[in-house]
């Protein structure tokens, strides 16, 4: 395969339209193959290698696959800008691998999309290149990658527990669970998906906003392309720990929310798609821009399609058959009111037309065409291109049943009654003003009365009532909730307070002082949040667990190291025990060129001869005595993956 790299090289060099000082054009290369270039082909057929692997002899007439090429010469050994697929062919295939000149769809390209990015945040990244596996180049990195790990470190809070301030042994991992885990998201992901797959009823993310200020710290040429890789792989695989009836709620702000929404239509289908909500988080201006941004945008779309149409001829999606109403609230009751003394008690007034097309010179709603007498004798007909709600026979039925409203002197027009009685909530609009889901000022300050105030003064949290409305909406009691960007564990608290299973995810050390914390200051019956309005007065439990980490240790003992002499120390010890590149021989290492460099470049240095493959342990090591995993946890992780002892 070399030599007909170089044996390419080598042709090329003849034409200048392929050259630049020198160095080869991929672009121009691949752009002529496309074209079927007479000058390219000709100078291809001049090696019998070059016209055996890309030409097919057919009645004579040899025919070249421009495909194979293209992928021939995309692939990493080629040249060495050519990290993957869609680095060099931007534009021409979909998520899906297929050409997008032979179909009528649209998609959302990048370079490294076809990549997986494993997107540390905290470990796996400390100013060093982050690892970006190409899923045709490095396909057993990634199945290492995604296996299911070992987990350490089990705990059981409960009530007990909490007023001792000691968990117990988790034991047995039941189906009913909730679950804290600490890792990286997207290798949890992947190891919930062995035990959750098709059973989440919803999933909430507040995922970094990529604007610079949030963690999502790639500050490079590829920081907007690594943030789409970076929710590439995860939402495709938190899709398949969704059941069909569920649903995936995203909060964006304007920075990426309208690159997110054609990213979610590949990975989900763009019939999948329910809704674009806007909420009100702040209700104060910002004063240092024109146009202050005063609400983030959540993205909502479900698994799979229903089989009830729509108006407009398009189907439901099965999450939107099933989603619950909203509670009313006070003042929307008091809007009822009962003037005719009607025995069904309090109502309201609705409109009663509904639009009407004509098809042919015809209403396409002839049946809901008819004239109506009002109780004083006024005649009324629909307005000019709408109809009445119902058919006549329909109207006359709700006529005798007094459902309908003509105006206190019985003189207007039809309009049709609801009554109080008969409501099971409201339907929610896409705008959710802060009167009804709070504000992130709101959530901040309910957090540090909860937490206190340094623990909290760098998270801008959501507040709970945006939380509980989703819930609400999405699931029913007993349904899980999954967060894989837990955060200070608002989504975790609200489904406790509401009592739907969850599973919350979070790779960041705070999880300790202040994620946990507040879960068990839920256990124990806090106040704070919708905790008042849903009668929350404590109890519960969680399993809390961590993804047995391996040569992650390391990185973090490296990027805390103070200076030259930790960092030999932590050399010492990664020479023996640590899983190192393949391509790595420490045995000829240099410690004096080490030692003179710079105390950032030796880290560097150090992490890169880290295997990235084992910064956590895979189940199937459970049992190895080098990683000394202590027969509580091995047991607790065999009853949490259902491995047999």
């Amino acid at each position: 395969m070399q030599n007909l790299f170089e044996d390419l090289e080598n042709l090329l060099q003849q034409d200048q339209s392929f050259i630049s000082d020198g160095a080869i054009l991929k672009n121009a290369v691949i752009e002529a193959a496309l074209n079927l270039d007479p000058a390219l082909l000709k100078i291809l057929l001049q090696s019998e290698k070059i016209k055996d692997h890309f030409f097919t002899d057919v009645s004579g007439t040899m025919v070249f696959d421009k495909v194979k090429f293209q992928e021939f010469v995309s692939n990493k050994a080629f040249l060495p800008d050519s990290y993957t697929a869609f680095k060099n062919r931007i534009g021409l295939m979909d998520g899906n691998g297929s050409y997008l000149g032979q179909s009528r769809d649209v998609s959302l390209v990048w370079p490294y999309k076809d990549c997986v990015l494993e997107g540390g945040m905290t470990k796996e990244d400390h100013g060093r290149s982050e690892i970006f596996w190409n899923t045709t180049l490095a396909p057993d990195d990634i199945t290492r990658f995604f296996e299911p790990k070992v987990m350490t470190n089990w705990q059981r809070w409960d009530q007990g527990a909490v007023e001792a301030d000691q968990p117990t042994a988790a034991g047995e991992i039941k189906s009913d669970d909730n679950l804290l885990i600490k890792g990286n998201n997207l290798v949890a992901l992947h190891s919930l998906k062995e035990r959750y797959a098709g059973r989440i009823k919803l999933i909430y993310i507040d995922p970094p906003y990529n604007t610079g200020n949030d963690g999502f710290s790639y500050n490079d040429r590829f920081n907007h392309s690594a943030w789409l890789t970076f929710m590439r792989n995860r939402l495709e695989v938190a899709k398949s720990l969704l059941r069909r009836d569920g649903a995936i709620f995203v909060t964006l702000d304007d920075t990426e929310v309208h690159y997110a929404k054609v990213l979610m239509d590949e990975i989900f289908g763009r019939e999948k798609f329910v809704a674009h909500i806007a909420w009100q988080k702040r209700t104060s201006p910002d004063d240092r821009v024109i146009l202050g941004n005063a609400h983030d945008n959540i993205l909502v779309y479900a698994r799979e399609q229903g089989t009830t149409k729509r108006a407009n001829g398009t189907f439901k999606t099965i999450f939107e058959e099933s989603a619950n109403r909203l509670p009313m609230t006070d003042k929307q009751r008091a809007e009822y009111k009962n003037p005719d003394n009607d025995p069904k008690g309090p109502w309201v007034h609705r409109d009663f037309t509904a639009q009407n097309q004509k098809k042919n010179g015809k209403w396409g709603r002839e049946k809901q065409m008819y004239w109506i007498t009002s109780p004083s004798g006024n005649k009324f007909y629909p307005p000019e291109g709408y109809c009445w709600k119902v058919t006549e026979e329909e109207y006359r039925t709700l006529e005798a049943e007094n459902r309908l409203w003509f105006g206190k002197d019985g003189n207007n027009q039809p309009r049709r009654k609801k009554y109080l009685s008969e409501e099971n909530g409201i339907q929610s609009s896409t705008w959710w003003p802060h009167q009804d889901a709070g504000t992130n000022e709101q959530a901040k300050k309910e957090l540090k009365v909860l937490i206190g105030t340094s623990e909290a003064s760098e998270f801008t949290p959501k507040p709970e009532r945006l939380i509980s409305r989703i819930i609400q909406i999405a699931t029913n009691p007993g349904d899980i909730v999954l967060d894989f960007y837990a955060g200070s564990g608002t989504t975790p608290a609200v489904a406790q307070k509401m009592n739907r299973q969850w599973i919350a995810v979070e790779q960041m050390d705070y999880i300790e002082t202040l994620t946990k914390t507040r879960l068990k200051k839920v256990i124990d019956g806090e106040q704070g949040g919708v905790s008042k309005p849903l009668e929350w007065s404590g109890g519960g439990s969680f399993v809390y667990a961590e993804l047995a980490a391996s040569n992650s240790m390391f990185l973090d003992q490296i990027q805390s190291s103070q200076d030259m002499t930790a960092l030999k120390q932590i050399y010492q010890e990664i020479q023996a025990t640590g899983f190192l590149r393949y391509d790595i021989d420490l045995s000829s290492f240099d410690i004096d060129v080490f030692e003179s460099l710079p105390l950032d470049d030796a880290k560097r240095v150090l992490m890169d001869c880290l295997d990235m493959n084992h910064l956590y342990i895979n189940l199937s090591s459970l049992k190895d005595a080098d990683f000394d995993i202590s027969a509580d946890d091995v047991a607790a992780t065999r009853s949490f993956y259902g491995v047999t002892p």
